[in-house]
């Protein structure tokens, strides 16, 4: 089991993590984590990950750019979901998956979705939504795009509050999301 003492806040070589780097990611992850907060599903943690990843660090999803490295997650908690029986929709799931880079573009007058914008980390997200989407035989995504970035630019000022909590510490647990969420939620 991984430590949760990785949150450090220089990348490789000692230099200081740019702060553009740091904001993209809490916003990424900051936008997956607010559907699920909406749909009341728990999930263990969220992390952004700035720093040197090995080989050991477990699968994230995420950009490895060398130069500037920061990697997030969401880590779900299974027991709960089962213990609870909680479900999520199909639709649901794939606009989850989308909804990280929605957050990215939560500033936009009008947010972007075309095939070519996924990259790094997204095209996991990417991949994942079009597994989702297949089994509905879904012609396209962007209308869950769409719904995403709605649903984040109406719960506006509970993802900005989660971004600069994570930009403080690094590592949210559920509770503390839950916190931010009722404060915040509008």
């Amino acid at each position: 089991m991984r430590e949760q003492s990785v949150r450090v806040s220089q990348r490789k070589g000692g230099a200081p993590m740019s702060r553009a780097r740091r904001l993209s990611t809490a916003k990424h992850e900051a936008g997956h984590v607010i559907p699920m907060l909406a749909l009341s599903l728990p999930f263990k943690n969220v992390e952004i990950i700035p720093g040197e990843i090995t080989i050991d660090t477990p699968n994230m999803g995420f950009v490895l750019d060398r130069s500037d490295l920061c990697l997030g997650v969401v880590r779900t908690d299974a027991v709960a979901w089962i213990v609870g029986g909680c479900q999520m929709n199909a639709e649901d799931r794939i606009m989850q998956s989308l909804a990280g880079v929605a957050a990215e573009q939560i500033d936009w007058k009008r947010p972007v979705f075309g095939r070519g914008d996924w990259v790094g980390r997204s095209l996991g997200d990417m991949a994942e939504a079009e597994a989702y989407a297949d089994l509905l035989d879904l012609v396209s995504l962007k209308p869950l795009f769409d719904r995403a970035w709605k649903l984040l630019r109406r719960y506006r000022k509970a993802h900005a509050a989660l971004v600069e909590a994570l930009l403080e510490k690094s590592l949210l647990t559920y509770e503390d999301c839950v916190a931010i969420w009722e404060a915040n939620r509008g």
